[in-house]
């Protein structure tokens, strides 16, 4: 049985069977991932999108299968399309006046973060 098998019947009955699918969805994409975890792990409660990039390029990890996206293409990214996504979903505070970006804790999303393997879940590129 595989980790997935024993998590989501528990987690799909606490959240109900849509909402943590639409977790799911909003979580399946690698770079959303690595901004919740990098917004969890900022003390100050907030950061803005000019930091969030240079963390998120400086650990892009290099892949011989897959090109490393320039720092312009990975702001576009952030800008247009995971932070309005998570904003929608209320898991950000992105405020595009100021580019100040500031998670919004919510447990369920912490919990399926959490009960991921390491390297899925990771905001860094492992060994």
């Amino acid at each position: 049985m595989s980790l997935f098998d024993e998590v989501y019947p528990v987690l799909s009955g606490i959240m109900g069977t849509t909402q943590f699918d639409t977790y799911l969805k909003l979580l399946s994409d690698r770079q959303r991932r690595r901004i919740i975890c990098r917004l969890r792990a900022e003390t100050a409660g907030q950061t803005t999108v000019e930091d969030l990039v240079d963390h998120l390029y400086g650990d892009e990890p290099a892949s011989p299968t897959a090109a490393h996206p320039d720092r312009d293409q990975l702001s576009i990214q952030l800008v247009h399309t995971h932070l309005p996504k998570l904003d929608e979903h209320g898991l950000v505070h992105y405020d595009r006046e100021n580019n100040a970006v500031r998670y919004q804790s919510d447990e369920q999303v912490e919990t399926i973060l959490d009960a991921l393997p390491v390297d899925v879940a990771q905001t860094t590129p492992g060994p």
